[in-house]
């Protein structure tokens, strides 16, 4: 089942469905990084957040990271993490529904 179609109206520059061990289930778009790369540094985001994520007494649900051009939403889901690079100025909000949308699709998996 394709879940991250749904985002390319958006514009989105590249975008991933990923587990987190790192390797991609599902990949949108092209162009830089990788889709293994993004994927793999997602997962790995979330497995370094969440010591302090349970210090706060919660998990890792959300994060975005901004760079001078581009910036990355993601969502973790359980054992999966969706996330979509987006450049600088476009729509983020819509694009973080769209991932959540997606998301209550992947609880279902």
């Amino acid at each position: 089942m394709a879940y991250l179609e749904s985002l390319a109206p958006f514009g989105v520059k590249r975008a991933v469905l990923t587990g987190l061990d790192g390797l991609v289930i599902e990949a949108l778009g092209r162009g830089n990084p990788p889709a293994e790369v993004l994927a793999a540094e997602l997962a790995s985001l979330v497995r370094h957040m969440t010591p302090l994520a349970e210090a706060l007494s919660g998990e890792v649900r959300r994060f975005t990271l901004a760079t001078e051009n581009h910036e990355i939403l993601a969502l973790r889901v359980g054992e999966y993490v969706l996330g979509a690079v987006i450049e600088r100025g476009m729509n983020r909000r819509a694009v973080g529904q769209e991932l959540t949308r997606i998301a209550l699709r992947v609880e279902n998996l």
